[in-house]
């Protein structure tokens, strides 16, 4: 083993891509292979023991998942390794790997993100060695952040139950709302062109949501980014919104700096 190797652990619960992962870095002169696991558990353990530089992590497995091992890792190990995740449909998380600038493999992983995640790792490595060298080691703030996001999203409701006229109840996924806004004691739902209200306020049902997609734009408008069409200037500070579908949605002064630090 070279001087400039990279010693990398592998854990993913899935074997198709954990073996593709493995052939593909088998491929590189670069790359030493010290250790696989199937589940987050096992994960931990053998990160600790084996202290690898890089540990490729599936974000979704069994017993831990990728989240909580790395959590528990940065916290516990003198020496933490960089960490690269892996995700298949996450897009909370694929989100919140852009906005934190760390790295990621989007399943299926093919080479060339994989070699792009690994000289950034690599960076990220000689500079966590020359801080070291320097008596300054501190963990990356941005693995921080970005995990702490991770934790605080995996947490909120993944659908809404929502009551009919008839007295049934039926659900809304939280991916699927494009916009919200109030309606007395309610909040209505805006869903692909449909509408639906539960009972809530809008200060507590903003907190459901994933702060990585929803932004509150007025005190009684939240809205999906990912919906917005453009977004310009109007009176006095404020912005007129329009969605894709030609809604029209206007900011207010006091909520709309949640929308301008999103625009920067």
């Amino acid at each position: 083993m070279t001087p400039n190797t990279l010693r990398v652990f592998i854990a993913d619960d899935e074997p198709l891509p954990r073996k593709s992962l493995h052939r593909l870095l088998s491929a590189r002169s670069d790359v030493e292979i010290v250790g696989e696991a199937e589940h987050g558990g096992e994960a931990q353990s053998m990160i600790e023991s084996l202290q690898p530089d890089v540990a490729i992590l599936d974000i979704r497995m069994p017993e831990r998942d990728g989240i909580e091992v790395a959590m528990t890792v940065l916290e516990q190990a003198a020496s933490p390794p960089v960490f690269i995740f892996v995700t298949a449909f996450d897009e909370y998380a694929v989100r919140a790997f852009d906005l934190h600038a760390v790295d990621y493999l989007l399943k299926p992983i093919d080479a060339a993100q994989l070699d792009r995640a690994l000289t950034r790792a690599a960076a990220r490595l000689s500079a966590q060695r020359a801080d070291a060298d320097t008596n300054n080691l501190a963990l990356d703030p941005a693995l921080l952040a970005l995990l702490e996001t991770l934790q605080a999203e995996r947490a909120l409701p993944e659908r809404f139950a929502v009551r009919d006229i008839k007295g049934g109840t039926y659900w809304v996924r939280a991916a699927d709302i494009d916009w919200v806004d109030a309606q007395a004691n309610y909040v209505r739902l805006h869903v692909k062109g449909q509408q639906h209200l539960i009972r809530d306020t809008m200060k507590a049902f903003v907190q459901k949501l994933p702060p990585s997609r929803y932004v509150r734009i007025h005190r009684s408008t939240i809205v999906n980014i990912d919906f917005i069409q453009r977004v310009d200037p109007h009176l006095h500070g404020e912005h007129i919104v329009t969605l894709r579908d030609g809604t029209r949605l206007r900011t207010s002064r006091s909520h709309g700096g949640a929308l301008d630090r999103l625009m920067r």
